[in-house]
């Protein structure tokens, strides 16, 4: 796990108050993987969490479309390679149930999430999401690690000295702050 990666995790389980799970294979998938799985004893909510953080990197809220047909639907890129799974017509759906499944994550509640260092275009967002949840009967939710993920967690972090790295440099940071 990144440390993007290991910062959402940590959002999941100290603010969310989530048991997670991640890396979690997709078998039969050609490198298809969960970023991060979370389930939360007091909602009932079960998350699949998906990352895509450089920061500086903004995409548009059209151009997140694509990433979520690949990432939470198993729909493939195409390609050149005339033997990839796109020339295949293979789609990974039925797979990515079938891993929620394995784990304990019913594939109709599940609560997708990506993460983003934030959207350029933020006022669209709403927009693409309802269009795509009509579309495809899937609701995605969009998650900045700029103005949420980061915020949040370190105004939960305490100043104690964790054995976490990431969650010990955030220790830090608050400790500079007061």
């Amino acid at each position: 796990m990144n440390a993007v990666g290991h910062i959402v995790e940590a959002y999941f389980r100290i603010c969310q108050r989530c048991f997670t799970m991640h890396d979690v294979k997709v078998s039969g998938g050609n490198n298809r993987q969960f970023d991060l799985l979370a389930v939360s004893m007091l909602t009932k909510m079960q998350y699949h969490i998906e990352t895509s953080v450089m920061p500086g990197f903004c995409p548009k809220a059209t151009d997140l479309k694509e990433l979520f047909d690949k990432k939470f639907l198993g729909v493939t890129t195409p390609s050149n390679n005339p033997k990839g799974d796109h020339a295949k017509g293979k789609n990974y759906r039925k797979p990515i149930e079938d891993a929620y499944r394995f784990v304990g994550v019913d594939p109709v509640r599940v609560n997708r999430v990506w993460v983003t260092w934030a959207v350029r275009d933020p006022e669209n967002l709403d927009a693409v999401l309802s269009a795509y949840e009509k579309e495809n009967r899937t609701r995605v939710e969009v998650i900045s690690l700029l103005h949420v993920i980061i915020p949040k967690l370190q105004e939960e972090v305490a100043t104690a000295n964790y054995d976490d790295e990431v969650l010990r440099t955030l220790s830090l940071l608050k400790q500079t702050n007061q």
